[in-house]
């Protein structure tokens, strides 16, 4: 038993049920990285504002990602039998809408608008947006869709937003992999180097090792069961750091175990006195890395938070480092450093002991030959930052391929525009409503690197004249013209009828024809004052810029003309019944006039 406690067996026990629970225990890391690995910033910000509007935005939209399918010809206009492909292809989108979650598809057929929006100027592609559910993934949804939209004889491409997204998740997994097989490569030679011996970089990398996979599986499992921090990077950042500080300490560890066999001293006590002077190196040195790790984690930006997993790494390396390797210390003893059987104490370099003496002997040389070496690379540096996530996906990736050519043909916002919501307590579809949201989409039309700019009152990118006030009392006042001179061949026809009576002695018909003559005539006025009003009205118009109490005053004198016209019309509706009732008599008192009568007015009525 006492043998069993001198090497250590408890400690390797330990991690070797460690490392199983961990790997059995172990998440789907990418599914994590996928759901909670996205960037985020405070839920005070602009855009994460926006996203909680979006979230219950829209009729049936709400919780959707934005995908568009890229139909292309290279630099060749699409052809009829190519256009009628496409839109079978629309068809099918449309028949399979439920299956996979498709909630809107805005297609360059649907209408005139769409069309402006959807094709490009050099008719070589079109576009095809789809709203899709976020419930499912973004890459299954990617799949779902490539399938859905392949189209003979034309290149296609499915993109968007999350879709990139998602492929620079998967690339960043590819090239953890990547980093991990050349951490390893270049660790196992480093070690051989110093130590000569193959054994000691085995045993390096698996201590190191254990601590990698223990401490990610305990991270994975807070973030998915406590909502730990996480992001893209924590991963590569925990693989880097931990093998990188992992072998300086073992390096540290060995070396000073190297130098108390060295100094003749037995296995178990090489290997606790040891520990007791570079473990207290070690344990100082990771405090302070995990110090500033867990600091991190106080930041509000969630890639700084995510480095709190690092903390937990190191912690966990530190524990192992000084627990396991007194295992293989105590039991290997010499034989750790095969196949050297000479022990000359610690390793010691000649290049750095010379260069180090050289500093000391020479400090201002050493510090100008270090400016030398080192202004030259700040000079260069030019601090160009590049936030395009794109720029770190492969070139031959089909999402990235069909967004390059959106921004070729189109824009670099088609494929994935930005989104401006406004939110207020009241209905926004009431007039006062809709010219605020006009006038902000001027505004941003006017803003420099913005191309097109889309809203309720723009649907298109453009003016519908038929929606402005100026167009509307256009119209108006070709209405009042018309009726104007409708009334003119009212009032001519009414002079004739004054004419014909005028031959007969009936003074109380003439009356009656003399004041339907006077309205009417009334009534012409008011018409010609409503069509004044009107122009005033069409001219204020063009100045509604300057200010709405202009267009008030205008619609004000508009009811002011319409109310003439009401009442003018009324005493036009007197004239005539009382012109009836007189041209009865006259009826009833001369025969002579009942073929005239009878012939003409009611003509004159329809």
């Amino acid at each position: 038993m006492q043998k069993l406690v001198k090497n250590h067996v408890g400690a390797l026990v330990a991690w070797v049920i460690a490392i199983i629970v961990a790997v059995v225990a172990l998440p789907n890391m990418p599914q994590l990285i996928r759901e909670y690995g996205q960037t985020k910033i405070p839920d005070s910000a602009q855009s994460q504002v926006a996203t909680a509007i979006q979230k219950d935005w829209g009729r049936g939209l709400n919780n959707v990602r934005q995908v568009v399918v890229v139909f292309n010809n290279g630099d060749k206009p699409l052809t009829s039998s190519q256009k009628h492909a496409i839109n079978k292809t629309v068809g099918r989108l449309h028949r399979n809408a439920d299956k996979y979650k498709i909630k809107q598809i805005m297609a360059p057929t649907d209408n005139a608008e769409t069309k402006k929006q959807l094709v490009s100027k050099d008719k070589t592609t079109q576009l095809v947006q789809l709203q899709v559910s976020k419930k499912i993934q973004a890459g299954q949804t990617a799949t779902n869709i490539e399938k859905l939209a392949k189209t003979s004889g034309v290149k296609t491409y499915v993109t968007g937003g999350d879709i990139l997204t998602d492929d620079f998740s998967t690339s960043t997994q590819e090239g953890i992999k990547k980093t991990e097989v050349i951490a390893a490569v270049f660790i196992f030679i480093v070690l051989i180097l110093v130590f000569k011996s193959p054994v000691v970089p085995v045993i390096s990398l698996t201590t190191v090792g254990i601590s990698v996979i223990t401490s990610l599986s305990l991270v994975m499992n807070l973030v998915k069961y406590f909502g730990f921090p996480l992001s893209d990077f924590t991963q590569v950042f925990m693989v880097v750091v931990l093998f990188g500080i992992g072998t300086d300490y073992n390096i540290l560890l060995y070396d000073q175990y190297k130098a108390e066999l060295s100094a003749g001293l037995e296995a178990h006590e090489a290997t606790t006195k040891a520990r007791k002077i570079a473990g207290r190196t070690i344990l100082y040195s990771g405090l302070s890395l995990l110090i500033g790790f867990s600091a991190l984690g106080l930041a509000k930006f969630s890639i700084y938070r995510s480095a709190f997993g690092v903390a937990v790494g190191v912690a966990v390396l530190l524990l192992e480092l000084l627990t396991l390797n007194p295992f293989f210390m105590a039991v290997l003893g010499k034989r750790m450093f095969w196949p050297e059987k000479k022990f000359a104490g610690g390793t010691s370099s000649k290049l750095w002991h010379r260069l180090s003496h050289s500093a000391v002997l020479h400090p201002l040389i050493s510090l100008g030959i270090v400016l030398a070496v080192t202004v030259p690379f700040m000079l260069m540096y030019n601090n160009n930052l590049n936030y395009d996530t794109t720029a770190e996906l492969s070139d031959t990736l089909p999402a990235k391929v069909g967004f390059r050519v959106v921004q070729k043909h189109f824009s670099k916002g088609t494929a994935e525009p930005a989104t401006l919501y406004i939110q207020s307590d009241k209905k926004l579809n009431k007039e006062k409503y809709l010219d605020v949201i006009d006038r902000v989409t001027k505004k941003l039309q006017q803003e420099d690197g913005v191309k097109t700019v889309a809203s309720v009152t723009q649907p298109g990118g453009t003016k519908i004249k038929a929606l402005y006030v100026k167009d509307q009392l256009g119209t108006v006042t070709t209405g009042m013209n018309a009726a104007g001179a409708g009334l003119a061949k009212i009032n001519k026809g009414l002079r004739e009828a004054t004419s014909k009576l005028g031959s007969s002695d009936m003074q109380s018909g003439l009356d009656g024809v003399k004041t339907m003559i006077a309205g009417s005539k009334q009534l012409e006025t008011g018409s010609a004052q409503v069509t004044s009003a009107t122009q005033q009205l069409a001219s204020g118009a063009t100045k509604l810029q300057s200010g709405a109490s202009v267009l008030d005053s205008g619609l004000g004198t508009l009811n002011s003309g319409l109310q003439t016209l009401s009442r003018k019309s009324n005493a036009v509706n007197g004239g005539v019944n009382q012109l009836m009732s007189q041209s009865a008599r006259c009826h009833w008192l001369s025969p002579a006039w009942q073929p005239t009568t009878s012939r003409s007015m009611p003509a004159r009525s329809s």
